[in-house]
């Protein structure tokens, strides 16, 4: 009688096999160099990539957020801007960034460093064009298409740093990246307090949107020359560098790092729980935080500050979340935990909201906002690095991502309408209302890692032992599906 080669334990013995065999032939390519040209390497990277791709989002940030000096500034006044409206031109920016989340996807058909280029043009673009509409439809039109250029580039950079970077290194190089968005709003903050100071003959307002746009236009033609279209090919780097970067890619990530699109991995994106769960997640930050930039010198004037010294104010609760920011999230990747951290910066930005809508003494509201900012920021970094996290194909992590971004930049919808200037000084129900979310947001952190936490026992029990920092190189068609890949919890 012929042996079964069909059943279970024969074919898992085959695939551990094979498995076996391509993790030592990563090994032995590892071991073609040395620790230290590996260090050395990747320092490298990390100080050319991160940089650029982090100043490519500082500009976007400035160019989305900008509309809030702006109107402070005087371009409310000036054109009879009412409540009703300003919260439009604010939400009509996250419709285009919601609806054109699916351009993640173009990150793995479409050479990078051009596709990035037209999208920092176009946004660039059209926030220098602000400057010359004078109505309410014209200024509508140019939001809409700042939140489409900037859906092409801002929310595929996790995307794109899977890459280049193992699972334990994508905490700090992402919390680094998403860092310079304080440092985007501590910059137009304190470039606002200058601009309005200043005695031209257009509008401050007016003078503050061109100036602010034409880095975004400088800095798109140096990403088209100067951005890696993959991991082996970094023109910053030596080729033996190159080679480096790219081998320890394909072993922190699997082999498909550089595939095309992988259709049945995009699909099951759909229907993974985790993706609905971490969209949840972002949905509560994004609520909580995502129109923040916008209302924050709002709210510092309510607290009886000048126009002008609330532009510069604005700049030191961001200053703290830089800080916090990058710090958190090196020690997450130390730690490998994701969830318990969320739980606790989703924690201390409700305590601010909290204080903020029950406190009236200014002092103590404005170090509330330091607690709101250094609370969600690194909450948003961590979130959108846990979602990267635990998608096991690259395919899979870039429907991933659009799923996330897409529900969660609903977010900033409802977030833009909770502050009417009705509701000024204090702004009660929406400081409530940000608590309430951000709470919610800390119990689902909390629920997603018990989860993960118990689908690695499982597959520990069933299929043998592993951990976070094993990625099975056959990754490509099974996703995080592969009996032998642990979540991140």
């Amino acid at each position: 009688m012929m042996p079964d080669r069909t059943s279970k334990p024969n074919d898992d013995h085959i695939e551990m096999a094979d498995e076996d065999l391509k993790v030592e032939a990563a090994h032995e390519a590892e071991s073609s160099w040395t620790p230290e040209e590996e260090k050395k390497a990747l320092r490298k990277l990390d100080w050319c990539l991160i940089p650029l791709v982090g100043v490519l989002y500082l500009v976007s940030y400035i160019d989305r957020g900008n509309i809030g000096n702006a109107y402070t500034a005087g371009m409310g006044k000036e054109w009879g801007i009412t409540s009703d409206d300003y919260s439009w031109i604010v939400t009509i920016y996250y419709i285009a960034y919601i609806l054109f989340h699916w351009l993640i996807l173009v990150w793995k058909v479409m050479p990078l460093p051009l596709w990035t280029a037209i999208m920092a043009f176009g946004w660039g673009t059209c926030s220098i064009l602000q400057a010359t509409v004078r109505s309410f439809g014209g200024i509508m039109a140019l939001r809409f298409l700042i939140g489409v250029f900037e859906a092409g580039f801002v929310p595929a950079v996790a995307l794109y740093l899977t890459f280049f970077y193992h699972r334990r290194e994508m905490g700090l190089r992402y919390g680094l990246f998403i860092s310079f968005s304080p440092l985007a709003s501590c910059f137009a903050s304190a470039l606002a307090y200058g601009i309005v100071q200043a005695h031209t003959s257009i509008a401050n307002w007016q003078l503050l949107f061109i100036i602010e746009g034409i880095p975004t236009i400088i800095l798109a033609f140096v990403a088209w020359y100067y951005l890696p279209a993959s991991p082996s090919q970094c023109r910053f780097l030596t080729a033996r560098q190159n080679e480096i970067i790219s081998q320890r890619a394909i072993k922190g990530r699997g082999q498909d790092t550089q595939q095309k699109l992988n259709f049945s991995q995009v699909f099951a994106a759909f229907y993974d729980y985790k993706n609905y769960m971490q969209a949840f997640i972002i949905f509560c930050l994004n609520t909580a935080f995502g129109s923040l930039p916008a209302y924050l010198p709002t709210i510092l004037t309510s607290m009886g500050y000048t126009s002008v010294h609330a532009q510069g104010l604005s700049a030191c609760p961001y200053i703290t979340a830089y800080v916090v920011c990058v710090a958190m999230s090196m020690l997450s990747d130390k730690a490998g935990q994701r969830g318990i951290f969320v739980f606790v910066f989703c924690c201390i930005g409700a305590v601010g909201y909290i204080l903020l809508a029950t406190l009236e003494s200014t002092g103590v509201r404005y170090f509330s906002t330091f607690l709101v900012c250094a609370g969600v920021f690194p909450a948003v970094a961590l979130t959108f690095t846990w979602v990267t996290d635990n998608q096991g194909s690259s395919s899979k992590r870039g429907a991933g991502l659009a799923i996330f971004g897409m529900v969660g930049q609903c977010g900033p919808i409802l977030g833009a309408r909770i502050f009417p200037k009705s509701d000024g000084p204090y702004y009660a129900k929406g400081m409530w209302i940000c608590a309430g979310v951000l709470l919610a947001a800390a119990l689902m952190a909390v629920i997603l890692s018990i989860c993960l936490r118990l689908q690695n026992r499982h597959r520990d029990r069933v299929h043998g032992k592993s951990d976070t920092a094993h990625v099975p190189l056959d990754i490509a068609d099974k996703g995080d599906d592969h009996p032998m890949y642990r979540y991140v919890p």
